[in-house]
């Protein structure tokens, strides 16, 4: 057979689909290759393939994946032993049903029989790419469905998005698979990008929730090791995770989440507080193994509000400096009682503050002065306003307080700057929303004090003093000049 009639019945082979007669081509060491790159590699067969068998792979993945519906060679050039096919192709992707073209160039070499050495197939794949990519939302959707791994890794290396969402139930791929009890497609999901924060279109449970639903402790510490908030209340009924823990009888996701340390003490907007929650559950029990995991629950909840208790009984500091007993505070921090205590969460005022932090923010100057004499770290912020202690300065409009939170030799650029969490302002910005010009010209006098900084409504220093002050005042044109 000479290299014309090779390539001429190769092609007849070729379109016929007939996988034994085109290997039939191919020399024993023969391969062929549909060069993968980063652009392409959602399309399973690109690559290098090398003997008959994994030639035989080839194209049974690209008729697993494409039906040929028409090639057309536009012109062959050949010589010695080189060939060169221009083809313009007309298919169909599989998965999605969606109608494709692409031009292709083929090359050959072969050895002195005509057979097969190399076949490279370059060609622009976009269309294909596209193709695949039609119906991702709902391949991503019918794969967590079914709990289908391989599946979910396909799709989400062909790009689909790890936030899609049921418009039936209202819930994220990731919740559904966090309340099915899928860990492994959640660890996909979540490596994906996943959003843990997002909640469902219908009650507002995140992630977490249907963890807890799903009684699964393995999936609620992947989603709290990847910041799920513990404490997250859904907007319809008030419920926090370890309430639906609670509620599902799930004593090993109670105890990892009595672990990352919950309120106890919220309520639901029905008024159920969790003790509540405990007592009814408990009392509708019918069996005795819904007994014995209800008592397991109420044991892992009730030692962790203990602890709680505990420690709030062992931050003396803490007592005094919230009695704003400053002789107290000094009589403690003599006889070697810690400053750096963190209020438990129990639902205060308190919760997550330190001692130097509930002094900034109760006005206690005194105090503020011994514990920053006694080493108070000030690059620390409370849980619940997420502020730091020059910030309850600001806000409150506490110049003498400002003052000796800057001298402590603790105080550096990064917390004189610093935006908070729930509105990006910073002791700056604070000041002067308040309207506190002392505090705001006492943070322009300090060399570390930087302007510049946008908060999270798009406004600056000077849009927040123009706003409060007027765009003539004497601290707004301080700070004009000084931006």
């Amino acid at each position: 057979m000479d290299l014309q009639q090779r390539i001429d019945q190769l092609w007849e082979d070729t379109k016929s689909g007939d996988i034994e007669a085109i290997l039939s081509h191919f020399a024993n060491k023969g391969s062929i290759c549909f060069p993968k790159t980063s652009a392409n590699n959602i399309i399973p067969f690109t690559g290098l393939f090398q003997g008959s068998q994994q030639i035989r792979e080839f194209f049974e993945s690209k008729q697993a994946t494409i039906h040929l519906k028409n090639s057309t060679v536009e012109s062959i050039h050949h010589q010695s032993s080189t060939a060169f096919l221009n083809v313009k192709v007309e298919a169909e992707c599989l998965s999605t049903g969606t109608l494709f073209k692409s031009d292709e160039l083929h090359v050959f070499k072969f050895n002195t029989v005509h057979h097969i050495l190399e076949w490279t197939i370059y060609a622009d794949l976009s269309e294909l790419i596209e193709a695949l990519k039609a119906n991702l939302t709902d391949q991503l959707l019918e794969a967590v469905s079914a709990n289908n791994v391989n599946s979910v890794k396909h799709c989400l290396l062909m790009g689909a998005n790890p936030n899609v969402r049921n418009s039936v139930t209202g819930l994220t791929v990731l919740m559904m698979a966090a309340c099915q009890g899928q860990t492994e497609i959640v660890r996909l999901l979540l490596d994906a990008g996943a959003d843990v924060f997002t909640t469902d279109s219908f009650t507002g449970a995140t992630a977490l929730h249907k963890a807890c639903q799903g009684q699964n402790a393995e999936i609620a510490k992947l989603l709290t090791d990847a910041g799920s908030f513990i404490d997250a209340v859904t907007p319809t009924m008030g419920h926090t995770p370890i309430m639906d823990a609670l509620w599902y009888l799930a004593p090993d996701v109670v105890k990892h989440l009595v672990s990352c340390k919950p309120n106890l003490n919220t309520k639901t907007h029905y008024g159920f507080s969790l003790w509540d929650h405990l007592e009814y559950e408990t009392k509708v029990q019918a069996t005795p193994e819904g007994k014995a995991t209800m008592a397991a629950i109420k044991s892992d909840i009730e030692g962790y509000r203990d602890q709680c208790l505990s420690l709030i009984e062992e931050h003396k500091v803490m007592a005094a400096t919230e009695k704003g007993d400053a002789e107290l505070v000094k009589q403690l921090i003599a006889s070697g009682h810690t400053v750096e205590t963190v209020y438990p969460h129990v639902n205060t005022f308190s919760d997550g503050h330190t001692p130097l932090i509930v002094a900034a923010r109760d006005n206690h100057l005194d105090i503020v002065k011994l514990l920053l004499d006694a080493g108070a770290e000030v690059d620390v912020f409370d849980w619940v306003f997420k502020g730091y202690p020059i910030h309850k300065a600001t806000y409150n409009g506490r110049p003498d307080v400002l003052k000796v939170l800057l001298s402590s030799p603790k105080m550096t650029s990064k917390v004189i700057n610093v935006q908070g969490k729930i509105n990006g302002y910073t002791p700056l910005t604070d000041a002067l929303w308040h309207g506190f010009e002392e505090c705001a010209n006492i943070l322009l006098d300090h060399p570390e004090c930087k302007l510049g900084n946008v908060a999270h409504d798009g406004k600056d220093e000077l849009a927040v003093a123009e706003q409060v002050f007027g765009v003539d005042h004497k601290l707004t044109n301080r700070i004009r000049s000084m931006s």
